[in-house]
């Protein structure tokens, strides 16, 4: 049995780098039986409530798609410079706000992520999105009981916490999956204006939720009709700091009917306000990357090696993370190596992560794509944000891409962890997941 880099051609199997890459998980297990069993009509019926990796697989690939339609353009089409710039830009521009409304794209992400959650405990919901709301200014999360939001923060704080930051995690990893890709891909992609209003308008969110001229509705008298949160952060901040206050101590919705879900910044304590305030604050980490300003690659001395950095600041289930990430590309070696800085109250608790992507291998008459994943370090023990006291965290993770055709790679992705938070997981708890999928590349 010969293992080598090379496919049964002249082209050495390494150096195919697709100018567009698009992943399909088409299961993702067990969370598929956690929704299936949550909509409650069988295995399909799963797909009308897409784990987190399946929402930002559609919406990173709508993205992708477009922006490698706007770039084919701008490469084959012959016109005046200036005008053909300005089309470019323009259009690349008008394609990153309709993604903010439309059905599958980066908005609907946001919303799915914050449904995620609430399908791991059973909670059926709606999202907005799905109406292609173009201009409107709230869309949210519906069609959610507040008995289901009183047995989640009984059963799991963490996840109710988490629950509500859920929304813009789900945007930063998708800037990061984007970055990563036109990074090691030479795509080359115009994506960068995304990269700006996706952090703006992340950014701005976590500053707006500490504002005390908060606008809530008052006068919802359907509970279904309800957005499930009111403003994330200010309701995250609170049940930071409030792990063990039951959800229906909030008292009785204006209306008289239900929970009063939404706080407001005179709901906070000062400690609560200084804290969501300070975190407003590290989000200026988020634009700290050569590659927000159009920097893809640098060279890494003669050898033609590449190398490219992004810091990232998290709001998480206990607090937030602070990691510096590092994309290194020596050919045949794709690597991402993360520093992770994880903090809680007063907290310190570190971890590192390393990340070899699309490795290339061959087996006999088979070509792989070979990709891996190790995380190690500690989180707040229990996801707890008071404590000093650090937990074991632990992760693993293995892809394998086989190339069934050249532009064909069907692909089994297996992750294990223990208990902690991870970007883009659905899971606090430990943890094992398959997902088996498609990925096209052209």
């Amino acid at each position: 049995m010969n293992v080598h880099i090379f496919a049964q051609s002249d082209i050495p199997f390494q150096i195919i780098s697709p100018g567009i890459k698009l992943d399909w998980p088409l299961f993702d297990l067990p969370y598929q039986i956690d929704a299936m069993n949550t909509v409650g009509h069988g295995f399909f019926s799963s797909y009308a409530n897409p784990s987190m990796a399946q929402s930002l697989a559609l919406s990173k690939n709508i993205v992708t798609g477009f922006n490698f339609g706007m770039k084919y353009f701008y490469d084959h089409v012959t016109m005046n410079e200036l005008l053909k710039n300005g089309i470019y830009a323009a259009g690349t521009s008008l394609g990153v706000f309709l993604f903010f409304y439309m059905p599958g794209a980066e908005g609907w992400m946001h919303e799915e992520y914050h449904r995620a959650v609430l399908t791991r405990f059973g909670a059926n919901s709606f999202n907005g999105m799905n109406l292609f709301p173009i201009g409107a200014e709230v869309v949210y999360v519906s069609a959610v009981d507040d008995s289901d939001m009183i047995r989640i923060k009984k059963k799991s704080p963490p996840d109710l916490v988490r629950l509500f930051e859920a929304g813009i995690e789900g945007e930063y990893v998708q800037i990061s999956r984007l970055q990563r890709d036109n990074f090691f891909y030479d795509q080359r992609l115009l994506n960068e204006i995304g990269y700006w209003f996706t952090t703006l308008n992340s950014h701005m969110y976590v500053l707006i939720s500490a504002s005390p001229d908060l606008d809530l509705p008052k006068d919802e008298v359907d509970v279904a009709s309800r957005d499930f949160a009111g403003y994330d952060l200010t309701t995250w901040v609170y049940d930071l700091f409030r792990p063990h206050e039951p959800y229906e101590d909030r008292g009785s919705h204006p209306t008289g009917e239900g929970v009063s879900r939404y706080i407001s910044v005179n709901d906070l304590t000062d400690d609560e306000l200084n804290y969501l305030k300070l975190q407003g604050g590290l989000q200026y980490l988020n634009y700290l990357s050569p590659m927000m300003f159009g920097i893809r690659t640098l060279p890494l001395g003669d050898d033609g090696g590449e190398i490219n950095f992004a810091m990232r600041h998290y709001l998480t289930s206990f607090g937030s993370d602070v990691s510096a990430q590092v994309f290194l590309k020596i050919r045949p070696f794709n690597m991402a190596f993360t520093l992770h800085n994880y903090m809680n109250y007063q907290n310190y608790f570190p971890a590192v992560e390393a990340e070899l992507l699309d490795y290339p291998l061959t087996i006999g008459k088979w070509d792989f794509f070979l990709s891996s994943r190790v995380l190690i370090g500690m989180q707040p023990r229990g996801q707890t944000f008071k404590t000093a006291s650090p937990e074991f965290l632990g992760l693993f993770g293995l892809r394998v891409d086989f190339m069934a055709h050249k532009n064909i790679f069907p692909y089994i992705d297996f992750t294990v962890k223990t208990n902690g938070w991870v970007a883009g997981n659905e899971y606090l708890e430990a943890n094992a997941s398959v997902k088996l999928g498609v990925s096209l590349r052209f």
